[in-house]
């Protein structure tokens, strides 16, 4: 006995296979499960494996797979077999894949008319309770439509649908016949609420009622198979409670119990995680117990929620949001994770970035959001020198980003032999420490707070420090620089712009050689210590210091301190005739001084923060994965834990998702300059005059005065031919 599912994600793979396991135990059928994960495009090898499967099943699940590309070579596949005697189970698919849905007598897309058919004539109950089917079958038929469609922007309207199948379908299912044609159409919406409640027990249940009604072996046709448990469609999960809580007032009652020394569940100091339904009760959730420990690690309280997948307003407003009665909304959390995978409104298929803009705005924290590898494995990505494949940048990253979503790190994700997702510890780890980081951003005096300014120059030289583009620099700085003061900061500001450059350029510059001011020798002693990458540089450049930024034996912290603050000059890249180098090599590393400043900022001049000033640098081009960087990638090496603010043009959007992707920023965007003609000025001005004059003037005597004149003074103005 074979059954095939075909599915999208990552929650489902684990209980399928406990599954397999537990009738086999039971019922000795020897059942196969063959599951197929059809969230990215499958090669040539993986479609001949489904297609050998599918010929080989009594029983073929197809659940939430909308995408187009492998939707139209699926079709195919289960036409070319209707005439075999097996079940075809569709759920929560594209309508051309939901109209192949075979069971029984049952066929969709004429489900209404072979309903009717059943109806006995002048059976009024009979009526009464076909009615009741065909109502059923028509909600649930309308709420996939409009997920794989995902037109307009009725999310709420479907997210309240989708609410009202989990809580009603069970106790409706009581008043559907069960005999003659509405057999199946039964049938249907049993299997369709064990789906909607994905844990093990239903996942088990769901196999098992297909088999029975469908499997054609008559060692099933007695088993008796519970009603589908029900779970709470939001919650607050932990993974050290004994159960979901229904209240954030019974989780904040259990959490104070725990142990002393553990964090206090404080707005201030409490992250907020989003997590999927289907991968908490489904019990597919090691991978979110892996970040929720890491972040309580660092001293964080954690308020973890489930959430369905279209909409996570509703979630966020009975667990985040306090009880402020007719004042302004209170936020329970610090920030929020989004580890759904989706975007805040809309789920899968679609993206409502209006209604989570204006949401977030009132919630007024900041959304992270961190990805786990669904629909590529573990060890796919780590060989990947691209990162994520383009379903999950796409799904993971792109769209959460147009909700505001920053941080777009992998925590977790499916190991190649392994059956439901696992965290990534040390990702999970960075990922804690950089929550910490900004959490100290929100709660700290500004007094205490050190801020890390960072310019571009490119190429080397004097005159190019502080040359962003569309961003007159030293200005700008100077401007922050009396902001950051007047909010608390503690803060040293130059009496304007023009000192402020000169303290930069100038100071002890010509004593080294430098470009700019020397705040800071780090000898090479203090790099071996401070710096853990440093074999690897020394493998591209050299020996440490190397010949970039360095005196002797020191490598040169160029910027000037300014109390609290530090401006500072990164380095060049190192291949001044080849900038894009670095970003396009397959190894290679930034040289021993761009290393030395980011180590500078970090762990001797302890920076909380990092802000570069005006596009761009060069960080975000440093060798490494393109999206969903690892440990190894250098922009994330550099960057390390600092909390990342980029002062960017708002007409470069693209490089600017370089810089939010691979270094972690935030983006603050600034407008471009307002440009009009610039016209003439001076003798320029006089000769566009003459030259006017000359092709208005009639009188030729005239004519060849003006001539002189003009000759005259182009020669003046270098424009006379040699």
């Amino acid at each position: 006995m074979k059954t095939t599912v075909l599915f999208v994600g990552s929650s489902l793979l684990g209980p399928l296979k406990a599954a397999e396991d537990e009738i086999n135990r039971l019922y000795r059928v020897g059942l196969r499960v063959a599951a197929h994960n059809f969230g990215a495009p499958l090669d040539e090898g993986e479609w001949a494996a489904v297609e050998r499967d599918l010929a080989e099943s009594e029983v073929v699940f197809v659940i939430h797979v909308t995408d187009g590309e492998n939707a139209a070579r699926l079709i195919p596949l289960l036409s070319r077999s209707e005439t075999k005697e097996r079940a075809v189970i569709v759920i929560n698919c594209m309508p051309e894949l939901m109209r192949r849905t075979r069971m029984g007598k049952l066929r969709f897309g004429g489900v209404e008319d072979e309903a009717s058919d059943a109806v006995g004539s002048g059976a009024k109950s009979a009526r009464a309770s076909e009615s009741r089917a065909r109502k059923l079958v028509k909600g649930v038929g309308s709420w996939m439509g409009e997920q794989a469609r995902a037109r307009g922007k009725g999310s709420g309207s479907r997210h309240a649908q989708y609410q009202r199948l989990v809580e009603r379908m069970p106790a409706l299912l009581r008043f559907v016949p069960g005999a003659g044609r509405l057999r199946d159409v039964k049938n249907y919406l049993y299997l369709f609420c064990y789906f909607l409640q994905p844990t093990p027990d239903n996942i088990r249940s769901m196999l098992l009622h297909a088999l029975k009604h469908y499997g054609g072996d008559t060692r099933l046709a007695r088993v008796k198979i519970a009603m589908p448990e029900a779970v709470p469609s939001v919650g607050v999960y932990h993974p050290d409670a004994p159960s979901i809580f229904g209240t954030f007032e019974a989780y904040r009652r259990w959490y104070s119990r725990r142990a002393s020394n553990r964090p206090k569940l404080d707005a201030s100091n409490t992250v907020g995680l989003l997590l999927m339904r289907t991968n908490v009760v489904s019990g597919t959730r090691r991978h979110y117990d892996g970040l929720i420990r890491a972040v309580e690690r660092e001293g964080l309280a954690v308020l973890p929620i489930i959430s369905t997948f279209m909409d996570n307003r509703e979630a966020c407003e009975k667990f985040f949001v306090a009880d402020s009665g007719d004042g302004p909304r209170e936020s329970r959390v610090s920030q929020i994770v989004s580890l759904t995978g989706f975007s805040f409104v809309g789920g899968p298929a679609m993206n409502d970035s209006e209604a989570a803009v204006e949401f977030l705005k009132g919630l007024n924290v900041p959304l992270r959001s961190a990805v786990s590898l669904d629909v590529q494995t573990v060890e796919a990505w780590q060989d990947s020198r691209t990162g994520l494949n383009p379903v999950q940048a796409g799904m993971q990253v792109a769209i959460p980003e147009i909700d505001g979503a920053t941080e777009p790190f992998v925590y977790g994700g499916m190991p190649a032999a392994g059956f439901e997702p696992v965290a990534i510890e040390e990702r999970c780890s960075r990922v804690a420490r950089r929550l910490r980081r900004w959490n100290r951003l929100q709660t700290a005096p500004r007094s205490e707070l050190k801020i890390a300014l960072v310019l571009f120059c490119f190429p080397p030289n004097k005159g190019n420090i502080g040359t962003a583009a569309d961003l007159d620099v030293f200005p700008s700085l100077h401007e922050i620089l009396k902001s950051l003061r007047a909010d608390g900061y503690a803060v040293e500001v130059p009496a304007g712009a023009d000192e402020l450059r000169g303290l930069v350029l100038g100071g002890n510059s010509e004593s080294f050689g430098a470009v700019a001011n020397v705040a800071y020798r780090m000898n090479v002693e203090e790099y071996l210590r401070l710096c853990p990458y440093v074999s690897e540089i020394e493998k591209e450049w050299g020996s440490a210091p190397g010949r970039t930024n360095t005196f002797g034996r020191d490598l040169l912290i160029q910027g000037a301190r300014l109390g609290n603050v530090f401006v500072a000059v990164q380095p060049t890249f190192g291949y001044e005739g080849d900038p894009m180098r670095l970003l396009m090599s397959h190894g290679g590393a930034p040289h021993h001084g761009f290393a030395a400043l980011y180590t500078y900022l970090e762990k001797i001049f302890r920076a909380d923060a990092v802000v570069h000033t005006g596009t761009h640098g060069a960080l975000e081009f440093m060798p490494g994965k393109q999206v969903g960087l690892s440990g190894e990638c250098w922009p994330d090496r550099l960057i390390g834990e600092l909390p990342h603010v980029y002062l960017y043009s708002v007409n470069n959007p693209s490089e600017g998702s370089i810089a939010r992707r691979r270094a972690y920023a935030g983006l603050v965007s600034y407008l471009t300059p307002p440009v009009e003609d610039a016209g003439l000025y001076r003798e320029l001005a006089s000769l566009k005059e003459l030259l006017l004059a000359y092709r208005q003037a009639q009188d030729e005597r005239e004519r060849e005065q003006i001539f002189a004149s003009i000759e005259e003074s182009a020669e003046a103005l270098h424009f006379a031919g040699r």
